[in-house]
């Protein structure tokens, strides 16, 4: 591929935010840079390698763009620039940085040149030009180090991460440029999926076997909030009718360690801006989108955070209670909400879902700290509302009884403002189909 090096000429750098006052690079339609300066842009040779330069990045593409730095890998994010913004970037001569829409590491090319930012002056300016884009070919390498990866195995152990990254690379092992498109990548055959988990009826069956259960009442704290038999199943909320749907809690579920490992793996993992699912592109990456709705901040518990002793209890015994297997959830989601944060009404599903790991049919909520005031978990439709503990697990179905192929509209929920103290909490998702084979073949719109 050839990689298309946009250099500019040395200029003051700007604050951010401000429009540049210097010639602005142009392109030709060969790929070339052209100024209205006599400097060729040429690498000052007399910048020692160890001094820390000031670049400047201006976004003049239509594309929300992330800012990566070229760490010989696939890249460790910088920053993220809207239309029209503009950023200033410590580094050092000789770093390169490559520009990607928002969320996705789907690169911007320039007449079908790689955008590439190699730092080789004092206070360099680079733009993003109006009409960089991504590329119509859809099967390429994306990283220098995709051949490696390929060479080492990586194709096979991780298929849907490296098809779409890695697509030149693995075309000999997966066929991968017929498998970039998700249509075929995530095809019934392709996976071989296996029958769904619940049928009609199996829903009822398992919250019944709860509420029937002495010994997860005595050993977990099991309550029954709502059901459709409120006064059969015991239910205590003094406004459960007849008809209504399932919502349990466990309110000795987690222990102290199974709480602090997996706040410590949020730590471990980082927690993030909790963002939306957007468009989703040609070859199955889902955009993230800053979400207007919500303001908590999250991490996904994945490697090294799901490989601790607490994580793993509480994994195992999410399993033995629901006695749905794990490759059927998606990884831990930790949450972290601060002082007036919140979640507004929403719900965990949609009303259909045709995608291979088919609908989250129940969702496992975990409460990781107290919280002194607001933060409570409220059912919209149902006026119930359910308040953080430690250690408290809050479960409810998203998908009927009678055809769980379809969501249940009663379920929108939402979390209210945090309004003293912080709460911190984690969810599994449970997929009525198995999730890990899709997620491992890119069919689930995350390439993590």
């Amino acid at each position: 591929m050839k990689l298309f090096q946009l250099l500019i000429l040395a200029v003051a750098v700007l604050p951010v935010a401000v429009k540049a006052s210097v010639s602005e690079a142009t392109i030709d339609s060969s790929g070339n840079v052209i100024t209205d300066s006599d400097d060729d842009g040429a690498a000052q040779a007399s910048i020692p390698k160890n001094e820390q330069l000031s670049t400047h990045v201006t976004n003049k593409s239509p594309f929300r763009c992330d800012i990566y730095w070229d760490d010989g890998e696939y890249g460790s994010l910088i920053s993220t620039l809207d239309e029209g913004e503009s950023s200033s970037l410590n580094t050092f001569v000789g770093h390169k940085f490559f520009v990607t829409r928002h969320g996705v590491k789907e690169g911007l090319f320039v007449d079908e040149n790689r955008l590439i930012f190699e730092v080789s002056q004092r206070d360099q300016q680079f733009f993003i030009p109006e009409n960089a884009a991504p590329s119509t070919k859809l099967c390429q390498d994306r990283f220098s180090v995709c051949k490696e990866y390929s060479k080492n195995g990586g194709c096979e152990r991780s298929p849907g991460w490296m098809i779409v990254h890695c697509c030149e690379s693995c075309d000999e092992a997966l066929n991968a440029s017929e498998l970039i498109d998700p249509k075929k990548r995530c095809s019934k055959e392709n996976l071989n999926t296996p029958d769904p988990v619940w049928e009609e009826g199996d829903l009822n069956k398992l919250f019944e076997s709860w509420a029937s259960n002495q010994t997860l009442k005595d050993t977990f704290g099991l309550e029954v909030l709502s059901s459709p038999e409120p006064s059969k199943h015991g239910a205590t909320w003094e406004k459960a009718a007849e008809g209504a749907p399932w919502v349990v809690v466990f309110n000795d579920f987690l222990t102290d360690s199974e709480v602090s490992d997996l706040i410590r793996g949020g730590e471990i993992e980082g927690f993030e801006r909790s963002t939306d699912q957007g468009k989703v592109n040609e070859v199955g990456e889902m955009e993230k989108v800053v979400s207007r709705t919500r303001t908590s901040s999250n991490a996904w518990c994945m490697h090294q955070c799901e490989r601790l002793p607490g994580v793993r209890s509480a994994t195992k015994k999410v399993e033995e209670v629901t006695g749905i297997p794990y490759v059927n959830y998606e990884s831990f989601q930790l949450l972290k909400y601060d002082a007036n944060q919140f979640y507004r009404s929403h719900h965990d599903s949609s009303s259909t879902d045709d995608t291979p790991a088919g609908h989250r049919i129940l969702t496992f909520f975990l409460y990781l700290t107290d919280v002194e005031e607001g933060g409570e978990t409220y059912f919209n439709r149902l006026d119930l509302e359910v308040k953080p503990k430690k250690g408290k697990a809050l479960v409810w179905p998203s998908v009927r009884d009678d055809n769980p192929h379809y969501w249940d509209s009663r379920m929108f929920h939402e979390a209210k403002d945090v309004i003293k103290g912080k709460k911190m909490a984690a969810n599994f998702w449970i997929h009525l189909n198995d999730y890990h084979t899709p997620n491992d073949w890119g069919c689930t719109g995350s390439f993590s």
